[in-house]
């Protein structure tokens, strides 16, 4: 069967099931790591956009991790999640427990940085620079950073046993850390609150390190964990902790649901994201990377809900590429 035919099957198939789906959403909760992430600010954006064109309340519930919340989203206690591509790949492999098979996904959001991070004042610059220091290479609500932090430095040359490895529960307490000088180094997400925190309150700021060494390519570090990819961050007014150019390690987050949600639901929500999304990138910076064209990017590691499908063929966005994927999936 060739690709229009598929499509065209799909659409209708998805409408039929539209046609009888419940009644439309009437409160919304978006889980997300805790306050200070950049999960929590954006969203608090999104929140304050779905309620704005849906007219129901809609709010933030924050938790230590994406661990913690996965299982609510697949089982529909939750509404929606902020969740990274590598989580949704590991809540799906049975990482955090059961595997979660009813988790999906409406729309790709944003990339995401994340760098290992010292004290300025230290005078590290690259993350081979770590050996014999105290860095962060577990965090216990986060099972996939840990699993970036310790990539980061395997890619770097280094391993956890040449480091000092330290276990904190989330991003935050790591920061609070670095903070204290108790640690010398923690994995964060670039350009969130907890960054500036950092930046204003320590004597010199922080630096975000280098991935460096002949290891260091998106290629291996795709291949090691699905999903994750390198990226370089340039100087910029907004970033005063980057003072010339850095590369650290990204992946893409998504909005994920649970496979339960009803069409008309699914629907409601995706339209009103789509539509509110400039007015989002406009007052969260982070959000800059984001656009309509790229809702609905392939680089999901679990499936699109059936009405993201349907959604996205009526924009000219779901493409052989997409279909492709979810197949595989």
């Amino acid at each position: 069967m060739n690709w229009r035919s598929l499509k065209l099957l799909a659409v209708a198939g998805i409408a039929t099931l539209a046609a009888g789906a419940a009644s439309a959403v009437d409160r919304i909760t978006i889980g997300t790591n805790p306050q200070g992430t950049i999960y929590f600010t954006i969203g608090g954006g999104i929140a304050a956009t779905l309620q704005d064109a849906l007219g129901v309340p809609a709010t933030v519930q924050p938790y230590t991790g994406s661990s913690a919340y996965l299982p609510l989203i697949s089982a529909g206690e939750v509404t929606l999640g902020l969740n990274s591509s590598l989580d949704l790949a590991g809540a799906r492999a049975g990482e955090f427990g059961e595997p979660m098979d009813n988790l999906r996904v409406l729309a790709r959001l944003w990339p995401l940085n994340v760098a290992l991070v010292a004290r300025a004042d230290l005078g590290l610059t690259e993350v081979s620079e770590l050996a014999g220091k105290r860095v962060v290479t577990d965090l216990s609500a986060l099972k996939a950073m840990s699993d970036v932090s310790k990539l980061m430095l395997e890619l770097s040359g280094l391993s956890a046993s040449d480091v000092e490895s330290v276990t904190v529960a989330g991003l935050a307490p790591g920061m609070e850390g670095l903070t204290e000088n108790a640690l010398d180094a923690t994995l964060v997400a670039v350009e969130i609150p907890l960054t500036q925190q950092a930046q204003a309150t320590i004597p010199g700021g922080i630096r975000y390190l280098s991935v460096e060494g002949p290891d260091a390519t998106s290629q291996n570090a795709d291949a090691k964990l699905p999903g994750l990819y390198l990226a370089e961050i340039q100087p910029s007014p907004r970033l005063p902790e980057v003072t010339e150019p850095v590369t650290v390690a990204a992946f893409d987050v998504f909005l994920s649901v649970s496979a339960d949600m009803s069409d008309e639901d699914a629907t409601a929500i995706l339209a009103a994201l789509h539509d509110g999304l400039p007015q989002l990138k406009a007052d969260y910076p982070a959000l800059g990377p984001a656009s309509q064209e790229k809702l609905a990017l392939p680089s999901n590691t679990v499936p699109y809900h059936p009405a993201a499908v349907e959604f996205f063929t009526s924009k000219g966005l779901w493409t052989e590429e997409n279909a492709a994927r979810d197949a595989g999936l």
